[in-house]
C-alpha cells in the first residue's frame, strides 16, 4: 500500500517507505512527527495507526491516546485490549503501515504510568509517633476465596491500575457491566465444610 492511508498523510507515508512498499516500513522518526491532538499516530504491535479522530471518542478517554502520540505504546495498550482490536475498530485507511523495528529507540517507547506507592500500614507500637511500614498484598489461596467479590478484591490489588479501571468501570458500555453483575449474583458457591 504505497502512498499511505487516511488523514491526508499519504505522501509522508510514501516518503517514509510505509505500507509494505519495501524499505522496511515507516521509520519511527516519521511516526514521532505525528505527536499532537491534531495529528496523532500511535504504534501498536509494530503497526502505525492514525488515531487523530478515534482519540476523541476513545472509551478510556482521549488523554490516553494523545499522551502517547508519536510513540510506540504496545506496553500500555496490551494489558487492557485484545491484540486484534485495531483491525476490528478502525478503517483500513487508518493503518499507516508497519514500522521498521530497527528504527525504534528507547525514547520512542511510551512508558506505563508509574505504579502507585505501596499502601502503608501503621506498625503496632505504642505512642503517637509510630513509624509506618510497607504493606505488601499477599494473594489468598484459591481455596479461601468463597465468592465473586473475593476474586474482585484480589483483582483490584493485583491488576495494573489502568487495566483495573477499564474492567471495573464498564468503559465500553454499561450494559456489559450490569449484565456481569447480574450474572455473578446468580452464581452461588457452596463452601466446603
Amino acid at each position: 500500500r504505497i502512498g499511505g492511508g487516511g488523514g491526508g498523510h499519504g505522501g509522508e507515508v510514501a516518503k517514509a517507505g510505509g505500507g509494505g512498499g519495501g524499505g522496511g516500513g515507516i521509520t519511527m522518526a516519521e511516526v514521532a512527527k505525528h505527536n499532537t491532538k491534531e495529528d496523532c499516530w500511535v504504534v501498536l504491535y509494530g503497526k502505525a495507526y492514525d488515531l487523530t479522530k478515534f482519540g476523541k471518542v476513545h472509551p478510556g478517554g482521549a488523554a490516553l491516546i494523545f499522551d502517547n502520540a508519536g510513540k510506540e505504546a504496545t506496553a500500555i495498550f496490551d494489558p487492557i485490549h485484545p491484540k486484534d482490536i485495531m483491525e476490528k475498530l478502525l478503517k483500513p485507511s487508518l493503518t499507516m503501515g508497519n514500522v521498521d523495528p530497527a528504527t525504534i529507540k528507547p525514547e520512542h517507547i511510551a512508558q506505563p504510568p508509574k505504579k502507585e506507592e505501596k499502601k502503608k500500614a501503621p506498625k503496632k507500637s505504642a505512642g503517637p509517633t509510630a513509624e509506618v511500614e510497607d504493606f505488601v498484598f499477599v494473594k489468598p489461596p484459591l481455596a479461601a476465596m468463597l465468592n465473586c467479590f473475593d476474586f474482585e478484591s484480589v483483582a483490584r490489588e493485583t491488576m495494573e491500575p489502568q487495566a483495573w479501571g477499564y474492567y471495573s468501570s464498564g468503559g465500553d458500555d454499561e450494559i456489559t457491566l450490569r449484565d456481569n453483575h447480574m450474572a455473578f449474583q446468580r452464581i452461588t458457591m457452596r463452601p466446603r465444610i
